[in-house]
């Protein structure tokens, strides 16, 4: 088994922890490192912001290079005024929040791929992580993270008052830019997938200075976790 690993950014990246120094090869401009992570074996990439980038990656991956999972390890914006900066949110319930129609002043999210209007507004539009991988994931790390709803759209949310209105009209608890794109890639390959993201910032109107400040080591926890979880990903079938 093969398992891939993502993170978006350089300060992401650099946190995950290899065994011994890894091999390298480029494809359409992306790196991926060869080696293994906590003697697993792992084909790794930084896939850069936004999800194309992490749709790219992810088809790359499962593709090309024969993965049998999917992980991604980084940061996000808190949406649930309950968490703070560096609480670890495991996407129990991930969703594109900027795909979909805007009727009357309102984005009306929906499926992606599917014909944005023609969906009813209380119809689930998330991707989810079955129960057997929540208990398996949740037997690795025990309490230390919280399952729950990530909203993932290409724009970096730096505004109290749409933060307050995503946990609102969604009842989210983290966003960010990739997870939900790499999601889409796993369910139409019918591979599982886990999101792991670590709060670097409260998503408001000083998301840009908490960032800057916390980036380093919520990466660093998320990478933590995320060699906890890679033999549940090994072992899965």
């Amino acid at each position: 088994m093969t398992v891939g690993v993502i993170s978006a950014i350089p300060e992401e990246y650099s946190k995950l922890r290899w065994d011994n120094e890894p091999k390298t090869e480029t494809i359409i401009n992306k790196i991926f490192q060869f080696g293994t992570m906590n003697d697993v074996k792992v084909i790794a990439a930084e896939c850069g912001i936004g999800k194309v980038n992490a749709s790219m990656t992810t088809a790359l991956l499962l593709g090309h290079f024969g993965c049998d999972s999917i992980v991604f390890s980084g940061v996000a914006g808190g949406v649930n005024p309950k968490y703070k900066i560096g609480d670890v949110i495991v996407g129990e319930q991930i969703i594109q929040h900027d795909y979909g129609a805007i009727v009357n002043g309102q984005l009306i999210s929906a499926i992606p791929g599917s014909f944005p209007g023609m969906v009813d507004e209380d119809e689930d539009v998330s991707y989810k992580m079955s129960k057997e991988m929540r208990k398996a994931v949740q037997d690795a790390i025990g309490d230390y993270a919280h399952f729950g709803r990530i909203l993932t759209g290409d724009t970096y949310l730096a505004c109290t008052r749409t933060r307050e209105m995503f946990y609102e009209q969604f009842k989210a608890d983290a966003v960010e830019m990739e997870g939900a794109a790499i999601a889409q890639v796993c369910c139409n390959w019918h591979k599982p997938f886990v999101i792991v993201r670590v709060l670097s910032d409260l998503a408001g109107n000083e998301s840009h200075f908490d960032f800057n400040e916390f980036v380093d080591e919520s990466s660093k926890k998320s990478a933590n976790i995320v060699n906890k979880l890679l033999p549940v990903l090994d072992a899965w079938t």
